[in-house]
C-alpha cells in the first residue's frame, strides 16, 4: 500500500496547526483572525479530504490485513479516529470567520491548543505506531 500521500497530508497538516498556534496571544488572534481564518479553512479542507482518504482507501484494507497486529491496530485508530473528526468539526464550526474569531479570542486560544494537541498526538501515533506497520 503506497502511503506517500497520507504521509505528505499529515505534514500539510503539521505545517497549518503550527502556523495558526503561531499567534499565541489576545491581541494576535485578533489582529490577524482574517489570516487565521483563512488558514483554519485551509486546514479543514486538507484534513476532510485525508479523513476521507483514510475511510475509502487505508482503514477498510488495514482493518482486513492477514497480519494480526496491523489489523487490530487499524480497528483502534478507526474506532478513535470518530470521536476527533467530531471534536474538529465542531471546533471549525465554531471559529468559521474571521469575526467569530476576533470576538472570541481568549476561548479560540484555549481550544486550539486542545483541539490541535490531538490532532498532532492522532498524526504521530499513526506515524509511528501504524503506518510503519505497513513497510
Amino acid at each position: 500500500m503506497d502511503i506517500s500521500n497520507i504521509l505528505r497530508q499529515h505534514k500539510e497538516v503539521f505545517d497549518l496547526l503550527n502556523k495558526i498556534q503561531a499567534y499565541q496571544n489576545q491581541e494576535q488572534v485578533k489582529e490577524n483572525a482574517f489570516e487565521i481564518s483563512k488558514l483554519l479553512a485551509q486546514l479543514s479542507g486538507i484534513i476532510k479530504i485525508h479523513l476521507a482518504s483514510e475511510d475509502k482507501f487505508v482503514y477498510p484494507v488495514l482493518i482486513k490485513h492477514q497480519d494480526d497486529q496491523i489489523r487490530n491496530t487499524a480497528k483502534t485508530f478507526a474506532d478513535e479516529m470518530g470521536t476527533l473528526a467530531k471534536v474538529f468539526e465542531e471546533y471549525k464550526i465554531k471559529y468559521l470567520g474571521a469575526s467569530k474569531i476576533a470576538e472570541n479570542a481568549a476561548t479560540f486560544l484555549a481550544e486550539t491548543v486542545k483541539v490541535f494537541s490531538a490532532l498532532k498526538e492522532r498524526i504521530r501515533k499513526e506515524d509511528v505506531s501504524l503506518y510503519p506497520l505497513l513497510k
